[in-house]
């Protein structure tokens, strides 16, 4: 009757209003448990009429096989429920699920999407990997999806992340020495539930080695002097240690350290400091496993030697080898303890320096840097020396250079005698920056000073300069005096009865010129004082001459130089210029008449600056008749022959006197006699 009574309701329900089925859940889940159950998730349909009457679930062990019902869930917001007895740990189980709905009649929703167990098989290859596969739940993945989780038990009772993965296959590799290891998959769902696998494992050995560290230096300790190593740590976080080894003709372990960060090592027994030496390291996990070892690295052995006679000390070393290239080797020098400076960079291919301008009883000390192309350095040990040369004097000073009237050179020159050398070299040249030519040689001996006559100066023609060399008990040119150059005075006469007059300054002198004296000789005969005197910084200077016409011209000057006080070693020299000579030319007027009753009463030449000692004066008649003659500049033709006037009329005359560089100057002319 009950039966027939809902019957009757649906149909009349139904002629007032249209039903349709509902969707079947959106099945998204299967858990499968350690004891083979399987809890499979879902999320419900829309049920906006409220004609939801149940939910029925379908399994099968294989995926082609009859499905049957084993589930049939009466409550609407139930979302999960569990298969007892699934045995999912051993076969695979197939779920999909349907919806009920009552109204106006019994309606059935189609199929939803069909999901597998995930069955997981742990493989052991004994090669300290666990490769990993499983089945898909479903093809292709549900959107809602993530990738898959994979998780391992160690200890018991402990899950793990190992990793992801997107397909259905994962390598883990083994981190446990040698123990049983469970794992399972899991895939998270957007709705919030976890699909699980079956649990699969086996005995597992961790026989893979940590990954190779990074070796990238050896490099010496700068206060110990031993050798130490840096390195990158190991990639492998089950790394535990690493071993050092140094190469004696093998590679020997000397040493372990501990802690995957640890990354740098010193040898307590190094000689680094005597010989180059070789390591290498290998990392060590918590299995005693090791890696291969990494590339051997060898420091660099600086070597120095004193050079006494060239005065230099020589470096040399060994090239640093484990670098993927060096860039340049950088050395550096600190002296007498003071702060360590780049004295220079090489090339890589550079192995050698020497090393100049060192003080003398200095003591120096270097050590050398290999820089890497990739960044990377690498210290040599530090080797010092004392730079112990051939002993020199303290001072070799050249006191002057002094033009003497035959254009040779006076040079004296004082020197520490108290200092054992081969000799010394006075060298002279035309330019204060060489090049030089010895001159004279002198060994030596226990002389504080030295004189010298150069008469190969040729010191009227240009100013010369000189210097003393030093050559020390390695016969080098070791040391050099001050230079100094002599005074060349150079000039001309001018037109306007004037000499000009030019010199060089005089250098050498360790205060210099105090001032200069300028000395003037006419016709050989010397002025009593300078004319004038100059400061320092003067060159050039005109001489009025106008007022010495009726001397024969010939001017000679001579500079002298005085040096000013405070030289340091208490002399206060002079020193002269070459003598020079300028001869004013001649200049002549001869009148063409003269009357003895005139105004022109007598008749001779009139000139300046004529050299009287040449002078011959002699007057003709036109038959070739001698009427005067005379060697006297100053005596005159009075017109008269043997005390008689002589005719009025044309006579002829022959003057001859000696110019300026002994040229002979001969004049023929008349003269017209009138009374």
């Amino acid at each position: 009757m009950r039966i027939k009574i809902r019957l009757i309701l649906i149909f009349i329900l139904s002629g007032l209003k249209s039903y349709s089925a509902l969707d079947a859940p959106s099945l998204r889940c299967i858990d499968v448990k350690p004891n083979g159950d399987v809890e499979i998730f879902w999320v419900a349909p829309s049920d906006p009429t409220s004609v939801f009457d149940s939910y029925q679930i379908f399994y099968s062990s294989t995926a082609g096989g009859t499905f049957n019902l084993v589930a049939t869930i009466p409550v609407y917001n139930q979302n999960s429920w569990i298969h007892l007895g699934a045995n999912a740990q051993n076969v695979p189980g197939y779920y999909y699920m349907k919806t009920v709905s009552d109204a106006p009649a019994y309606q059935y929703s189609v199929s939803s999407d069909t999901l597998q167990t995930m069955l997981l098989n742990a493989s052991n290859p004994l090669n300290g990997t666990a490769p990993l596969s499983w089945n898909s739940m479903h093809n292709p993945p549900l959107a809602t999806w993530s990738n898959y989780n994979i998780l391992y038990e160690y200890p018991a009772g402990n899950w793990n992340q190992a990793g992801t993965a997107s397909a259905e296959s994962f390598t883990d590799t083994i981190g446990v020495c040698n123990n049983h290891i469970n794992y399972k998959i899991t895939r998270n769902d957007i709705s919030g539930c976890t699909s699980v696998s079956s649990i699969d494992g086996d005995i597992y050995q961790n026989i893979i080695p940590p990954r190779i560290p990074m070796l990238d230096s050896v490099s010496l300790n700068p206060i110990t002097q031993k050798a130490v190593l840096g390195w990158q740590s190991s990639g492998s976080g089950d790394t535990k240690g690493y071993i050092i080894y140094r190469f004696t003709g093998v590679w020997a372990p000397i040493d372990t350290v501990w802690g995957i960060n640890t990354t740098t090592y010193e040898n307590p027994n190094s000689a680094a400091a005597t010989n180059s030496e070789s390591y290498c390291i290998a990392a060590l996990d918590s299995c005693s496993n090791t890696s291969p070892l990494t590339n051997g690295h060898s420091s660099i052995f600086l070597n120095s030697m004193v050079n006494a006679c060239e005065r230099k000390i020589e470096l040399n070393w060994s090239s640093y080898i484990g670098f993927q290239g060096i860039a340049k080797y950088i050395i550096y020098v600190s002296k007498n303890n003071g702060n360590w400076t780049i004295l220079d960079s090489v090339l890589n291919s550079t192995l050698s320096y020497d090393v100049y301008n060192l003080d003398d009883d200095s003591n120096y000390c270097f050590f050398v840097k290999a820089i890497s192309t990739n960044g990377y350095s690498s210290s040599s040990n530090r080797t010092c020396k004392t730079a112990n040369f051939p002993n020199l004097p303290a001072y070799v000073y050249i006191r002057y250079a002094s033009v003497n009237t035959d254009g040779s050179v006076d040079i004296k020159w004082v020197n520490d005698n108290s200092v054992n050398v081969n000799g010394f070299s006075l060298q002279s040249s035309l330019y204060d920056s060489g090049p030089w030519q010895s001159i004279d040689y002198r060994p030596f001996t226990a002389t504080h000073e030295y004189f010298f006559n150069d008469i190969t100066a040729n010191a009227n023609k240009h100013s010369t300069y000189y210097r003393v060399a030093v050559f020390d008990s390695c016969n080098n040119e070791a040391m050099y005096s001050n230079v100094v150059n002599t005074i060349f005075l150079s000039g001309k006469p001018l037109g306007d009865l004037t000499n000009e007059l030019i010199w060089n300054e005089y250098d050498g002198w360790a205060t210099g010129v105090n001032e200069y004296s300028l000395f003037r000789s006419i016709d050989n005969v010397p002025d009593i004082a300078p004319i004038i005197t100059f400061t320092s910084g003067t060159q050039t200077y005109i001489d009025d001459v106008a007022s010495f016409n009726l001397s024969h011209g010939l001017f000679s000057y001579r500079l002298i130089a005085t040096e000013e006080t405070g030289n340091p070693f208490g002399y206060i020299d002079t020193v002269f210029s070459n003598q020079l000579e300028i001869q004013q030319i001649p200049r002549l007027f001869i009148a063409n008449a003269f009357s003895p009753t005139g105004y022109n009463k007598t008749f001779c030449p009139i000139g300046v600056y004529v050299d009287h000692t040449s002078y011959s004066f002699i007057i003709f008649n036109e038959f070739g008749k001698e009427m005067f003659n005379t060697t006297d500049f100053y005596e005159c033709w009075d017109g008269t022959i043997n005390g008689k006037p002589a005719p009025v009329g044309v006579y002829h005359y022959i003057l001859q006197m000696t110019l300026p560089q002994d040229q002979h100057f001969t004049k023929r002319g008349h003269i017209t006699l009138i009374r």
